[in-house]
């Protein structure tokens, strides 16, 4: 009894000794970013031009959202930049030769009626030092003097402002609209360009879940695409390999039916802990904790997304 009870301890020994071996091995998958497009407005969608699993190019037209609206703005910001260049150009070219006559030939006017009105009054104050005329006369005179003075001051005033042409400060704030004009006019053609979706990479249409007639708000996704070139390795390394592996460092990748080994670099290592994934490894290291790892892989843009991948710690 006592001998079984000896091996049953130097059977768990032996266990507990296997649990805290070192796993000298990281598995993985092979990823490729995953771009997410998202729709820039409230609209419908007119036309889509792909489907999933489609290699595309960069600047590829995509998906084509309704353009209307937006259309309709870009008219208007363009009528709103056309008014505010004419008033900019109208004060540029100064007053026209025909208005400066015309208010030159008013203020002449003003002057002669003022003239008038001054000789008429000072011709009432004598009649009426002379008792010839009363004091209802010399006021009507004294009234149409100041009036007919007002109005050559007026008609002064007008034909300074014509010859002397706008302002500095009109001129800058005519400039200011034009300037705000032009912004948004570029804000608006941007955002009816955006109702475009285009391939921002090469790469593969990987999910594309709305059909032509469908419509979206803003900041929906419509697709996503996988970008063919670039693709890394997405391995769990365990918590013991952290001081043998660092960032920067060359790593030889392998994969099942490819006998040579892909070149790689440890591109980043997280820094947070988490439980290795069910597929990752087998059941026993499976409540490790891992540290998420990047590896970039040179020359691989042939390998399928997906594909299981195993490194080999030093």
């Amino acid at each position: 009894m006592k001998m079984c009870l000896l091996l049953l301890f130097i059977g768990q020994l032996f266990l507990s000794g296997c649990d805290t071996q070192d796993i000298d091995y990281a598995m993985g998958t092979v990823e490729r970013d995953r771009i997410k497009l998202s729709s820039p407005a409230s609209e419908q969608i007119v036309d889509i031009k792909v489907h999933e699993g489609l290699v595309v190019h960069q600047g590829d037209i995509l998906l084509q959202l309704d353009t209307v609206r937006a259309n309709a703005l870009v008219s208007q910001r363009n009528a709103e930049l056309a008014q505010v260049s004419a008033a900019l150009s109208l004060l540029n070219a100064g007053t026209r030769v025909e208005q400066l006559n015309a208010a030159k030939a008013a203020l002449d006017a003003t002057r002669s009626d003022s003239k008038e009105a001054l000789d008429q009054y000072q011709r009432i104050i004598k009649l009426y030092k002379n008792h010839a005329v009363g004091t209802a006369d010399m006021d009507v005179a004294k009234a149409k003097r100041n009036s007919t003075k007002a109005k050559q001051n007026l008609a002064h005033a007008q034909w300074l402002e014509l010859k002397n042409g706008a302002r500095q400060q009109d001129l800058s704030q005519a400039q200011a609209r034009v300037d705000a004009a032009k912004s948004a006019l570029l804000w608006q053609q941007k955002t009816a360009e955006d109702l475009t979706i285009k391939a921002p990479v090469d790469g593969i249409i990987d999910s594309l879940p709305w059909y032509k007639g469908d419509r979206v708000i803003t900041g929906t996704e419509l697709m996503s695409v996988l970008a063919i070139a670039k693709p890394y390795a997405r391995v769990y390394l365990p918590a013991s390999a952290l001081m043998k592996v660092k960032v920067g460092d060359p790593i030889d990748v392998f994969a099942d039916g490819i006998n040579t080994p892909i070149k790689g670099r440890v591109r980043n290592i997280r820094s947070q802990p988490a439980y290795t994934p069910f597929y990752a490894l087998n059941e026993r290291d499976r409540a490790r904790l891992m540290y998420l790892t990047d590896i970039d892989l040179l020359q691989a843009e042939s390998l399928p997304t997906g594909l299981a991948v195993e490194v080999h710690i030093p």
